[in-house]
């Protein structure tokens, strides 16, 4: 390729290493650079130890640039470089890794900004590495009764930590899962009473409407993938109808009446106060304009009451 000294046979590692690691790979790349890392660690000696240099640096900065789909490429070809004993210094490895995981576990619970990286390592590494078998793999053995060999890479104790990590972000994932789904239905609701009661929702409840739903599937996905391969369980998410049936009795109307009270008529508090709190104008006028008009009035008042008293009655012949 043009990106390599055309010596490089002459200097076999660093150049390959570094035009390997610097490359802009797409997960689909990822089996061929695998099998072209397996080629020249059979070929040169010192491919080893500075892939897991390079490893190192690029993995040392995870606020990088294009750093989600950059972290996600690497954890995944350390861990793979691994578990198919191209890094064959194992000790070194194994602390890069676990550094890593830990960084990612402390600093993104919240924001779940590798949570790709994280899916696409444990699809590929999980079961060697953590020694987790997806929900699916465990019912298959379950099922046919039989017993799957291991790759025998880490001790069980070892394992076990790399796992409770995993599991540990992937209490974060779903707690935020949980978080975002509660907001998303009670948007959806309100939207919804909100268009029965006043035949229209406004541009910017729809749009965050849409804005949640979105993030929502996104995370979902994600989740349920994470959860799946490391065969945990998420909890029901009951959708909006199910939230409906349970907080309403259809056949009580004074359920029903009390339920779409909660959806306010009025924009904010100082409309409903415009309309509802009406002012006592008798400390606010002049004593003196107040006196004038309500002597005009009682004035008004008594003679509509003489007229009335004039008005000749009907006789009977």
């Amino acid at each position: 390729s043009s990106g390599i000294n055309a010596e490089w046979p002459l200097r076999p590692g660093e150049e390959v290493v570094n035009a390997i690691c610097s490359a802009k790979l797409k997960m689909q790349d990822m089996n061929c650079a695998i099998h072209l890392c397996s080629l020249l660690h059979r070929r040169y000696s010192d491919f080893s130890q500075l892939l897991l240099k390079t490893l190192q640096s690029a993995l040392s900065n995870l606020n990088k640039e294009d750093k989600v789909t950059r972290v996600r490429i690497e954890l995944r070809l350390l861990g793979q470089m691994l578990v198919l004993g191209i890094i064959t210094d194992q000790k070194e490895g194994f602390t890069l890794l676990h550094t890593t995981l830990c960084k990612i576990v402390e600093s993104d619970k919240d924001r779940l900004e590798f949570l790709p990286a994280m899916v696409s390592f444990v699809k590929h590494c999980g079961e060697d590495i953590l020694g987790v078998q997806s929900t699916k793999n465990r019912q298959l053995i379950e099922q046919h009764n039989i017993t799957v060999p291991a790759m025998k890479i880490l001790a069980k104790d070892k394992q076990q930590i790399f796992a409770g990590l995993l599991k540990e972000y992937s209490s974060a994932v779903i707690l935020t899962l949980v978080k975002l789904h509660n907001k998303l239905m009670k948007c959806l609701k309100h939207n919804k009473k909100t268009l029965l009661v006043k035949g229209e929702v406004s541009a910017e409840k729809i749009e965050l409407s849409e804005k949640l739903s979105a993030q929502h599937s996104k995370l979902l996905m994600n989740a349920t993938t994470l959860a799946e391969l490391l065969d945990i369980t998420i909890p029901d998410l009951p959708s909006l109808q199910q939230l409906e049936d349970e907080e309403m009795d259809c056949n009580s109307p004074t359920n029903a009446n009390a339920d779409m009270s909660e959806v306010s008529l009025w924009e904010d508090e100082d409309q409903k106060t415009f309309y509802r709190d009406i002012l006592d104008l008798t400390g606010r006028v002049p004593q003196i304009l107040y006196k004038k008009d309500k002597a005009k009035a009682d004035q008004k008042a008594k003679e509509e009451e003489s007229k009335k008293k004039k008005v000749p009655t009907a006789t009977l012949r």
